[in-house]
């Protein structure tokens, strides 16, 4: 029972975001910021029983494919998150979830991440994610 429910996301990978509105684009990236974190946080300041670092794992790991799913459909509909249409916080958070995905899956994004950097429209280099993904066992 716990290994089943400790990998169950925190958000509906499934939703169709198609018509989402800008506004309703933006609260989806703060959700998905607050759902990046929030088991990472709790893996830092948490318990320190090994049973709820374990369900913290399994959550964080759930909830980053989630999000990488919801992300992908976002870039795909709309592209990449700049801070002009999302706000610095939303820019942020699709970042974050690329630098916390596997390196394939960074890779897929480091050309889109390289150009809004260049044009100023994100603040988070791709080198930045290059040091991640080039020292990372992911």
């Amino acid at each position: 029972m716990f290994e089943l429910t400790s990998r169950i996301a925190d958000t509906d990978s499934s939703v169709s975001i198609k018509h989402y509105s800008l506004v309703q684009r933006r609260n989806l990236l703060k959700q998905l910021y607050q759902i990046d974190q929030q088991y990472r946080d709790s893996l830092e300041n948490g318990s320190r029983l090994t049973c709820k670092q374990q369900l913290f794992s399994h959550k964080m790991v759930a909830n980053d494919q989630a999000n990488q799913v919801l992300l992908r459909k976002l870039v795909e509909t709309f592209g990449w998150p700049t801070q002009r249409e999302y706000g610095e916080q939303g820019a942020l958070t699709a970042w974050l979830i690329v630098w916390h995905a596997k390196p394939d899956f960074q890779k897929r994004y480091l050309p889109l991440m390289k150009r809004a950097y260049q044009q100023g429209l994100i603040k988070q280099s791709k080198s930045q994610l290059g040091e991640r993904s080039n020292s990372s066992s992911k």
